[in-house]
């Protein structure tokens, strides 16, 4: 590219004949290497999406079935097929009650022959696989009691207007409330809780109650200082938890609520009030 430039120079020079020529000699390169450098920043830019989207999907799919192999799969999907930049490798690892996705991505210079620069990410979930099969037997129709429904039957966990859902984009497992840090979080029903703590990834602080019968919940984002409960505490329906913070992978302050039946997510929004 460089040899291009310098040979255009070098032609443009000989052949110049005015003034008008001049700034055309001057301002064409400058406008090529402009144009250049807004392709070359648009096409990082669409790799970082596309690597973002392959992490994501894949750390929240191996949290969801605690299957790394399959959750590497759909990550590559998310992925896509472009030529223009390749997926050198995407690695999930499932360690204890974590997993973790990372991937390289592999971004050319382009019209000039060197070395592709690298971009790596990564990102963290607790694992949230459901148990197996012959635990199901609390919920109807797979041997048992009945199986817990919507309706409003759990009380709002926050006084603010949901945002994005469950189907909001792919691999989204619970519904997110936007609002203020310290807005009041409250328990969706009656439960026992349990606390943890990933430090500034993923969920950050978050809460999980189970309330029996198959049905838990879960209250993400929370700053360490915030959990107004801790593990083994029983809490009534309605009682102050915590309150909506900005930690771990958060785009903004907000609560990330998620309700599982036998550990799976599901949609919250037909359980609650709106």
């Amino acid at each position: 590219m460089k040899t291009m430039i310098k040979r255009w120079l070098q032609w443009s020079t000989l052949h110049r004949k005015g003034a008008a020529s001049v700034e055309f000699v001057t301002i064409l390169p400058l406008a090529l290497l402009l144009a250049l450098a807004v392709w070359q920043l648009a096409l990082v830019g669409a790799a970082i999406m596309d690597t973002h989207s392959a992490v994501r999907d894949a750390v929240k799919i191996a949290s969801m079935t605690g299957d790394s192999k399959f959750a590497e799969k759909e990550g590559k999907k998310s992925f896509g097929d472009s030529s223009a930049y390749d997926l050198k490798s995407l690695k999930v690892k499932i360690k204890g009650e974590d997993v973790r996705a990372s991937a390289e991505t592999k971004i050319p210079v382009l019209f000039m022959k060197s070395t592709p620069f690298s971009y790596t990410s990564s990102s963290e979930a607790p694992v949230l696989a459901p148990p197996p099969d012959d635990q199901f037997s609390a919920f109807g129709g797979l041997g048992g009691g009945p199986l817990p429904t919507g309706g409003g039957s759990l009380a709002n966990p926050v006084a603010v207007a949901p945002g994005c859902g469950i189907t909001c984009y792919s691999g989204h497992t619970g519904q997110d409330f936007p609002g203020a840090v310290g807005t009041p979080i409250v328990a969706a029903e009656a439960g026992t809780v349990t606390v943890r703590h990933l430090g500034n990834r993923s969920y950050g602080t978050y809460i999980i109650i189970d309330h029996g019968g198959g049905m838990q919940t879960l209250y993400a984002h929370m700053f360490p200082h915030q959990p107004l409960v801790k593990t083994g505490d029983r809490v009534k329906r309605g009682q102050p938890i915590g309150a909506i913070g900005n930690n771990g992978n958060s785009s903004g302050p907000h609560l990330h609520f998620e309700v599982k039946i036998g550990g799976r997510p599901v949609d919250p929004i037909p359980f609650l009030a709106y």
